[in-house]
């Protein structure tokens, strides 16, 4: 029994309910985090860059991840981190880190978001599935699932599609371990992500 009261009491101090706020004027204002893009692909060993122009479109997300909220999960139960914030929606912040990746990556001719007028060969689009922190028996992790369709300019067709996952282990109730845990999770996701998409259409 000692296990699941840790893990209710947990997840009461982490923060409230989905649509739960601050209360009262006087509070602080949260603390600020960002999402980094990976500086290198380094699981990639492309010779040359990908001949595509590629729009990565805004990803899709359910409303509990449609926040800047850092949501902490004990089972079915939903709540967030009390006094933290993404820097901003998390599905638009998830989007800009995506494009600056791509770019660092150097593996297609052009990247970027729709409001860059690319004449886009391909566009990328994002379900996120799950970017929170699960904590089960006093344990937790940071759990990234991202599902990715690869979608024709030219015809609207989705020529590929998969899933990505990762997992990092990380502290259960310290905003800024679950954060570092969170982008790891995250850079592995994209270290993913990005040679599929530059291996399928090169």
């Amino acid at each position: 029994m000692r296990p699941r009261r840790l893990i209710t009491a947990t997840a009461i101090a982490l923060t409230g309910t989905i649509l739960g706020g601050c209360v009262g004027s006087s509070a602080p204002p949260p603390a600020t985090f960002d999402l980094v893009a990976p500086s290198r692909v380094m699981t990639l060993t492309a010779p040359r860059a990908a001949k595509f122009q590629l729009v990565v479109n805004e990803p899709s997300a359910v409303r509990s991840l449609e926040t800047d909220r850092i949501m902490v999960k004990s089972g079915p139960r939903v709540a967030y981190y009390k006094g933290a914030a993404w820097s901003d929606r998390l599905p638009r912040l998830m989007q800009a880190r995506m494009v600056e990746a791509f770019q660092n990556a150097g593996l297609v001719s052009a990247v970027g978001s729709r409001s860059d007028r690319l004449d886009a060969d391909y566009e990328l689009s994002t379900q996120v599935q799950a970017f929170q922190v699960e904590v089960n028996q006093g344990k937790a992790e940071a759990h990234a699932s991202l599902y990715v369709k690869v979608i024709d300019g030219d015809n609207g067709r989705m020529v590929a599609s998969r899933g990505f996952e990762a997992r990092v282990g990380t502290s259960p109730k310290e905003v800024e371990e679950m954060v570092v845990s969170l982008n790891q999770a995250f850079e592995n996701v994209v270290h993913q992500v990005v040679p599929w998409v530059a291996k399928n259409k090169r």
